[in-house]
């Protein structure tokens, strides 16, 4: 093996599976209501096959989507029809879901629906919505005027009805190409991904071992939920935990 092939860096093709996973625990740590972990994982699987912050922006900065509340955006009907959202400080990632509801619901009246946003972290992420309305048959085109600076960003949704999708591939082709292929990451980033989620896992110990999956092993060694006789399973990995796999 020449020194150009072991020097390179080794990139892993995540499953979908493996990588919504990681992502649903992340945001668990972050706190979010958990019947919002599933819509702001889409998002960010669709920033990543976008080519946006993707994984890379989640490792650095999930802390991040901890910070604002949706309970202090807010939305109002301008004069001209396009509706007024102010994010309140809220990562863009964590905004989108309920910003999408907000655009198809005026698209689907209307025809066309124009979103003004500001008051959001890391605004680019909303060009997102151009992928994510593919799933509604909807279209969206993201303009970012060059006014302000950081939360004080201001960008402008245009939404407009488009053929409604006929199979995944229309539905969401990024999510189609992912499923067949995988998403190439670079592996250093994936195990540090790997470990941030397992900050959702209770900590690896005797007891959790003694009570994890079908069975518990009680204390005088007996298990408890199948039949001993039918079970291969290794007792002592239930009453001892390696040094090297303990809680770090």
């Amino acid at each position: 093996m020449n020194r150009e092939v072991v020097d390179s860096p080794r990139v892993f093709d995540v499953s979908v599976r493996e990588a919504r996973m990681c992502i649903d625990r992340i945001l668990l740590v972050c706190r979010l209501p958990s019947g919002y972990v599933h819509s702001v994982r889409e998002v960010v699987l669709l920033s990543q096959s976008m080519g946006l912050g993707g994984f890379q922006a989640l490792c650095e900065g999930y802390e991040r989507l901890r910070e604002g509340s949706l309970d202090r955006v807010s939305v109002q009907d301008a004069d001209d029809g396009a509706l007024v959202v102010d994010g309140g400080g809220i990562h863009a990632w964590v905004l989108l879901p309920t910003l999408m509801d907000l655009g198809v619901e005026r698209v689907r009246s209307a025809g066309r629906a124009t979103l003004r946003v500001s008051g959001v972290q890391d605004l680019h992420e909303l060009h997102i919505m151009a992928g994510l309305g593919r799933r509604y048959g909807t279209g969206a085109e993201v303009s970012q005027p060059d006014e302000g600076a950081g939360r004080e960003q201001k960008a402008v949704v245009t939404l407009f009805n488009t053929a409604r999708p006929q199979g995944i591939d229309e539905w969401d082709p990024l999510l189609a190409q992912a499923i067949r292929h995988g998403y190439p990451v670079d592996g250093a980033l994936w195990r540090a991904i790997h470990a941030l989620s397992n900050q959702a896992l209770a900590p690896d110990s005797v007891v959790s071992r003694r009570h994890a999956g079908p069975v518990i092993l009680r204390d005088d060694g007996t298990l408890q939920g199948r039949p001993p006789a039918d079970d291969d399973m290794d007792l002592n990995m239930l009453r001892h935990v390696p040094s090297s796999q303990g809680c770090a």
